[in-house]
């Protein structure tokens, strides 16, 4: 039986072992109180999904935003022609080290799954080079940025202690989830429209298989600990 600190090994390029691994931590769901309210909440009452949905992009990119605290030379500028309607005059992408870190995240979600990957892939592009535009364009945006970042980290720690009973999945492989989670709450909303039902079943099964370990492993410590 796998323990919190002690996980099965995965396959870094298996998008089902991934998202399960990270999707084991993220699974409550708050009951309403009558069924009526059932019926018009259940859509809606993944609390501790939602939460993370609103707030890992915003960490995700107010991250960016801060790296540039640390040296970022230039390593090369690449001029896009204008393409009406989504650029209307040229654009210059500056390429540093802190976009390079958007480009891999997008090359790594592409190798996990392909169609998703390349559907996500421009949004973590165009927010390693917001975070240059802004950076440059907005002497507020480190302290704006900080701010944001705070509260975004605080909003997912409240909701790991408040709707999922359970210590955050960074705590168990920092790395693998500070990567995770930005395409992870991508996934979510692709599932929620209909994208690759099977997958999303499969997946779901791994992550109801994880999660009753887990509790029952965490059963078993708390008859221990009460003998």
């Amino acid at each position: 039986m796998a323990s919190p600190k002690s996980q099965p090994k995965t396959s870094l390029l298996s998008i089902e072992d991934q998202f399960a691994f990270y999707g084991s931590y993220h699974t409550n769901k708050v009951a309403p109180t009558s069924h009526q309210s059932q019926r018009i909440l259940t859509p809606l009452i993944q609390v501790n999904i939602g939460i993370h949905i609103l707030c890992v992009p915003l960490i995700f990119q107010t991250g960016l935003i801060l790296a540039h605290h640390f040296a970022h030379p230039t390593l090369a500028s690449l001029t896009l022609p204008a393409l009406p309607p989504l650029l209307e005059t040229p654009t210059t992408l500056d390429v540093n080290w802190i976009f390079l870190v958007a480009l891999g995240y997008a090359a790594y979600f592409i190798l996990l799954e392909p169609v998703a990957g390349a559907l996500y892939a421009p949004v973590l592009v165009g927010m390693g080079h917001f975070s240059n535009v802004a950076y440059d364009s907005h002497p507020d945006a480190m302290k704006y940025a900080g701010w944001a970042f705070g509260f975004a980290w605080i909003a997912q720690f409240v909701g790991h202690g408040a709707f999922e009973g359970r210590a955050p999945a960074l705590l168990t492989s920092l790395i693998q989830s500070l990567v995770l989670a930005v395409f992870f709450v991508f996934l979510e909303v692709l599932f929620a429209a209909g994208y690759k039902p099977e997958l999303h079943k499969r997946v779901q099964n791994k992550i109801g298989v994880a999660v009753a370990e887990y509790r029952m492993e965490k059963a078993q410590k708390a008859r221990e600990k009460a003998a």
